[in-house]
């Protein structure tokens, strides 16, 4: 019984020993002048998520994730060079209460406007969309078969299941699937798993004068063939006028 209650003793003291081990180290890492500024930092740094809306029940308007500098792996980053540096902080990311990827049965209507940004949809190749590539543009093109320009943001857009498999394929195996998917009037049985998002905004060459000064932060503007060159360029200035950037639909959707 003696030893029963030395070796509890033994344990113990070693447990006791590695605690105060513990908090001594806790203690001297705490007043390191580099974790001191990692620590006053922190809170300027956070930023809260902002959550989805929903809109009618049937769409959504995607929300953003905050972020909260991790503290520890920060410290590390900064280990090396023991100097404080904006560019090496660790962020953990927040994600929104009320998330797309929780709803992906909703539809995307349009992004959140606080990206400043908005995507073109062209609904098929053509000068228009060459004009984008040419000139650095991030285009969106709805596509019906396989073998097309990955210059562009591709997404699949055949009714066909064997052409779509097919597309599919050839998307993944180029690494440049982002599984979108455009909904006309209905939801296919093909968009299963995917972003399902239809335009906030239609833009042709009948309707260009009265909608070209409609668009606005987080628009999806799906952009006709009936559109001329010229317009498109217009188009284009009139988002620039407004500080706003045009961006792959991936991006604008993402939170």
């Amino acid at each position: 019984m003696k030893k029963y209650f030395k070796y509890l003793g033994l344990i113990g003291l070693c447990l006791l020993s590695f605690y105060y081990t513990n908090q001594v180290a806790l203690y001297v890492k705490n007043r390191n002048p580099l974790l001191q500024s990692i620590n006053n930092i922190k809170d300027y740094k956070y930023v809260s998520s902002i959550d989805s809306i929903f809109v009618d029940n049937l769409y959504i308007i995607p929300g953003l994730s905050g972020r909260e500098v991790n503290v520890n792996k920060s410290f590390l980053s900064m280990q090396k060079s023991k100097m404080y540096d904006d560019n090496l902080l660790v962020y953990n990311i927040i994600k929104p209460n009320i998330s797309l990827e929780d709803n992906k049965d909703k539809i995307i209507i349009r992004g959140n406007e606080n990206k400043n940004s908005v995507s073109l949809i062209f609904s098929e190749e053509s000068d228009l969309t060459k004009y984008m590539v040419s000139n650095n543009y991030k285009a969106n093109l709805l596509i019906s078969k396989e073998e097309y320009n990955l210059a562009y943001e591709l997404i699949n857009n055949s009714n066909n299941s064997t052409i779509y498999r097919n597309i599919e394929k050839y998307l993944n195996k180029n690494k440049v699937n982002h599984h979108l998917c455009y909904v006309k009037n209905n939801v296919s049985k093909l968009c299963q798993n995917k972003y399902l998002f239809k335009e906030s905004l239609v833009i042709n060459h009948s309707n260009f004068s009265q909608n070209k000064n409609k668009v606005k932060s987080g628009e999806i503007i799906l952009v006709q063939k009936s559109l001329t060159l010229s317009e498109l360029e217009i188009l284009i200035n009139q988002i620039k006028y407004q500080d706003l950037s045009i961006v792959y639909l991936s991006d604008l959707i993402k939170e």
